[in-house]
């Protein structure tokens, strides 16, 4: 036979990809917050420790954005209130910005670090 068990386990739960997701570059990854060309949907961040609980079909449309603005300006005369926060794009966008801020602290502190080192080797 020749199949050794690593083979079979292999053969069996890799994740397959189609072919055009693997060269067509309106197939690759999509940056957040982009729309997808056919079913007009929002590409989101998720948090990957809640990814089990994320529901792809609820991510909002552009169509149903344009309605959750349009009802909730015609609602709401407060200026103050960022047009995001009127629609369910707001928790993907705020998870978004968390994930940015832990970013730039990372980069951040890398940066310190460097600057601290080359300082250390100066001095010597």
């Amino acid at each position: 036979m020749g199949y050794t068990k690593r083979d079979i386990i292999l053969q069996y739960t890799y994740p397959r990809l189609d072919s055009n997701v693997s060269i067509g570059l309106n197939h690759l990854l999509k940056s957040p917050f982009c729309i997808h060309p056919k079913t007009g949907r929002v590409c989101v961040p998720i948090d990957p420790n809640q990814c089990e609980l994320f529901d792809p079909f609820s991510v909002p449309t552009l169509e149903s954005l344009i309605k959750e603005l349009d009802s909730s300006n015609a609602a709401m005369e407060d200026d103050s209130i960022k047009d995001y926060e009127k629609t369910s794009l707001k928790p993907h966008i705020e998870y978004f910005k968390t994930f940015l801020s832990g970013l730039s602290e990372e980069i951040r502190d890398s940066l310190r670090s460097k600057r601290a080192e080359e300082e250390r080797k100066l001095m010597f």
